[in-house]
């Protein structure tokens, strides 16, 4: 009977949200001019001003990064090392600043990618430099957010520059630390999911306004793909071993 249950919720749910996806499709259908207006005002604007936005935010980024970093390593240098209170804040520190700087190296990508649309007709040279300029910033930013989590923790191994630094790294770390890497892991593997089936779903909607290629599906498609095969294969091979010999 409980299976029976759950197997009539997930039906409902499906017809519920296929009802409100078709709503909302036509819905979007009726204001068609005025939403593809608005997102090519929106193209234009960012194509045109693309420099400026991303010297703004990039810089913006910069110096938030520099302000943390300081912060950190000046309360690092009142380390104590019986007061697990300061060790747990300074460990939240790190562990938000490594992440703000990834984000920061991917909005540099994204702005890149968003010059190259333009090279044919008019590439600024000021482009590459700010993206050559932001990914060195990044690169040296996590490098030395790294060595002050090895003064934290000494046990700590691995170079950020090096291939093999994830795999280095796991293995410094203690059963506690890898059991919180393995089911964020997870987590993500889950929301990464829903992330992409949204991200169909948003597709399909876009694409009743306006022509947006083939391109976007398959995109997702292979990510979507790498994503569960990479995460099948992996389970496979663990299935039988422990994690920690995971390689």
């Amino acid at each position: 009977m409980k299976k029976l249950n759950v197997t009539a919720k997930f039906f409902v749910i499906m017809i519920i949200s296929g009802i409100f996806g078709g709503i909302l499709g036509g819905t979007l259908s009726m204001g068609e001019a005025a939403i593809t207006g608005f997102f090519i005002k929106l193209e234009a604007f960012i194509l045109n001003y693309n420099l400026i936005i991303q010297s703004v935010i990039l810089g913006i980024s910069a110096l938030i990064i520099i302000i943390l970093y300081v912060t950190a390593k000046i309360k690092l240098s009142q380390l104590k090392e019986d007061d697990e209170a300061f060790f747990d804040g300074m460990d939240r520190r790190l562990n938000f600043l490594l992440p703000f700087i990834s984000v920061d190296m991917i909005f540099s990508f994204c702005f890149f990618g968003v010059s190259i649309i333009s090279f044919a007709e008019k590439f600024s040279p000021w482009a590459l430099i700010i993206f050559l300029a932001n990914i060195a910033f990044t690169l040296i930013m996590i490098t030395k957010v790294i060595k002050l989590t090895k003064v934290l923790y000494p046990e700590k191994k691995g170079n950020p520059l090096d291939f093999n630094f994830d795999k280095v790294w796991i293995e410094s770390c203690d059963e506690a630390e890898k059991y919180v890497v393995y089911k964020a892991s997870y987590k993500c593997y889950q929301f990464m999911n829903y992330a992409y089936s949204s991200a169909m779903v948003v597709s399909l909607l876009i694409s009743i306004i306006i022509n947006i290629g083939i391109y976007p599906y398959l995109l997702l498609g292979f990510l979507w793909i790498a994503q569960t095969l990479a995460y099948s294969v992996n389970a496979t091979k663990y299935q039988h071993g422990q994690l920690e010999n995971a390689r």
